[in-house]
């Protein structure tokens, strides 16, 4: 039974396949003779020798197909029908574009009435980021001056955006990304001996808008951009740890730590930044993957100065002791800018809808073909 079963379906596998290769065949030579038939100047005929098979067509014979009817339309003084095949020409390969050294004159000429360019490109990304801590004002409880070191952290960031293509070259683009991101302080020299270390962790959503310039050819397209952004921090938290060194011969080191505290109260939450960046852009089919490495550099203050001490800024809160971190840790917190670098990776799909221009650039398009011509004639 199984035996009977298996070799059923391969029966029908074979002959599933064999009329796709027929109908393949006999469409490739409806196809021929249509070309045949076009070069001998009979060009009324073409659109019922092909209709069969337009439906059955693949890519690159629906682009051989309806570029013959868009030439013979043009030739016979049609151009509605002209301009109806070259547009599902451009629904059957969004990317063709007519170029003087392999089409016909009119062809080309054809081809700047339409817009190919995606109107809208989403992305997705993914990496790694390390931050940078600038410090504004130095804000502590020590007595005397210490030594300070800032140590860079590794985080993560995920997200997607989508640019709105002006032309082939020029995008306005717009992200969401999360990010998560940390910096590490150490301070020595506490008390004369003691040390404090500060590793804060902090959560944002990133909305950067920016403008970007790409190259519109090639297999490798490479990119840069600049802009602003609207940063959003929350849920800061601080893992401190502070060790005190008074009674080292004795006793040893005495750590002073806890589980992590809260720093939102101190922090602020809506934030601003610079972008710039740039990467390259690797076609994959009519898709894009791509390599992006990124600047931003903050411009607020994350240090919000009336709960800097005190986690309230209603006057009758005062009168109770400052917020742990300063009693328990010594640590307040200085007035700072938090600058970020990352490197992503990540996946374009471009969102094609071919459509007529209202007005075309003749002049521009008159300017390559007499420019094509030279090149020839050299």
């Amino acid at each position: 039974m199984r035996k009977d079963f298996f070799f059923t379906c391969l029966l029908f596998l074979a002959a599933t396949f064999s009329s796709f290769a027929q109908n393949d065949s006999e469409c490739e030579q409806t196809l021929t003779y249509a070309q045949d038939e076009f070069n001998l100047g009979h060009f009324y005929g073409l659109p019922s020798i092909l209709k069969d098979c337009l439906s059955k067509f693949s890519t690159e014979q629906s682009i051989r197909a309806y570029l013959l009817l868009a030439q013979s339309y043009l030739l016979i003084d049609d151009p509605i029908a002209a301009e109806d095949s070259y547009m599902k020409l451009l629904r059957a390969d969004p990317e063709y574009v007519a170029d003087v050294s392999k089409d016909a004159i009119d062809i080309f000429y054809l081809s700047k009435k339409f817009k190919t360019t995606p109107i809208f490109t989403p992305h997705l990304r993914v990496g790694g980021n390390t931050s940078l801590y600038r410090l504004i004002y130095e804000v502590n409880t020590f007595s005397e001056p210490v030594n300070t070191q800032h140590s860079l952290k590794l985080g993560f960031q995920f997200g997607g955006g989508i640019d709105w293509n002006i032309n082939e070259n020029l995008s306005l683009c717009s992200e969401l990304t999360y990010s998560r991101k940390s910096f590490k302080i150490n301070y020595s020299g506490s008390f004369k001996q003691d040390n404090l270390s500060v590793l804060e962790k902090q959560n944002w959503f990133d909305i950067p808008l920016y403008v970007k310039y790409a190259d519109a050819e090639g297999k490798i397209r490479p990119f840069g951009y600049a802009g602003y952004s609207l940063n959003l921090l929350l849920a800061p938290t601080a893992q401190l740890i502070y060790t005190n060194n008074f009674n080292l011969a004795s006793e040893g080191q005495v750590p002073t730590t806890g589980s992590d505290v809260n720093l939102g109260y101190k922090r602020r939450v809506f934030n601003r930044s610079l972008v710039v960046g740039g990467g390259l852009r690797y076609k994959i089919g009519k898709d894009f993957i791509f390599a992006d490495v990124r600047y931003m550099a903050g411009h607020t203050n994350l240090t919000k100065s009336e709960t800097n001490f005190y986690e309230s800024t209603k006057l009758e809160d005062y009168e109770n002791e400052m917020v742990e971190t300063a009693t328990k840790y010594s640590f307040v917190g200085d007035y700072f800018r938090l600058d970020n670098v990352s490197f992503s990776i990540g996946f374009v799909k471009p969102i094609y809808h071919p459509s007529r221009l209202k007005n075309m650039r003749t002049s521009k398009t008159m300017r390559t073909i007499k420019k094509e011509k030279k090149s020839d004639d050299k």
